[in-house]
């Protein structure tokens, strides 16, 4: 069961659905909270480049006026996020650290059992690839919950499974949060072709009994074509709205969804996506 989650605070649309899923996630968990606002250590690059460039005149007031603003701004966000969370009968605590998100998120990660981030951050582009966020999960040992664009509370859940042990470790995963929040589990097996099905029905029979043993109210479905568009016709199509993977390993997860795939399944999921080491 989780009983510690870490989320990133920055201002954006995007951090504040995943404050809006950490919450509720605690809420229905009964778990303790902790807030962390990262100021970009980039966003202090800028000064002590510019006389180099020739573009503004050098002043070294200048960087530290912009540190202090940026510290003021992130202090401010917190003390909000530790309002709403008092108003909301959750305990909370949070923390502004320096330095760059990605790196700091890594470093700070053992400290908890869930990190939720908003799947784009404050100077984030449209695309997933790259980002901050891709950065950080390439370096997750901890399950990190990639939060959409907008909020709705968790019904069901879908977890895919191809027999590898980082697959495992989701369903394990997927398995405590659907018992702990009491919705149902859907086991989903995926083969990208029709020889491959026998042995997709084979990896959803033993994750469904799996489930089972751990009394989660859970199915198993399996479906034939690429992996990334199967997961999310078949989260649609069951109604599920949190998905579940294993982040790295073997089979078709690690091949399929580890670069292009894994974006196009992060950035383009209306609903949260729980990655799992």
């Amino acid at each position: 069961m989780i009983k510690n989650i870490l989320f990133g605070v920055d201002g954006s649309a995007h951090g504040d659905v995943a404050r809006e899923y950490a919450m509720d996630l605690a809420l229905r968990l009964n778990a303790q909270l902790e807030a962390v606002h990262v100021v970009d250590s980039r966003m202090l690059d800028f000064p002590i480049i510019a006389p180099q460039t020739g573009l503004i005149p050098w002043n070294p007031g200048v960087l530290n006026g912009l540190q202090e603003a940026l510290r003021t701004r992130g202090e401010a966000l917190l003390k909000e996020t530790e309002e709403r969370a008092r108003a909301a009968g959750i305990a909370l605590t949070s923390s502004l650290e320096f330095g760059h998100p990605a790196q700091v998120f890594g470093e700070i990660q053992a400290r908890t059992e869930l990190v939720v981030l908003g799947r784009q951050g404050e100077h984030a582009g449209p695309e997933f690839t790259g980002s901050t966020m891709e950065r950080f999960i390439r370096r997750a040992r901890r399950p990190c919950l990639v939060t959409p664009a907008e909020f709705q509370p968790v019904r069901k859940i879908l977890v895919g499974t191809d027999g590898s042990p980082a697959a495992g470790r989701a369903l394990h995963e997927a398995v405590e949060l659907a018992n702990g929040l009491q919705v149902p589990l859907v086991i989903l097996a995926v083969a990208e072709r029709e020889s491959d099905l026998a042995t997709a029905q084979k990896n959803a029979l033993e994750a469904h009994s799996l489930a089972r043993a751990h009394e989660c109210a859970a199915a198993s479905i399996t479906a034939v074509g690429a992996p990334a568009l199967c997961l999310l016709d078949k989260a649609a199509e069951t109604g599920c709205n949190l998905i579940a993977l294993g982040s790295h390993g073997h089979g078709w997860i690690y091949d399929r969804l580890i670069g292009s795939a894994a974006a196009h399944v992060a950035s383009r999921a209306p609903v949260p996506v729980l990655l799992v080491h």
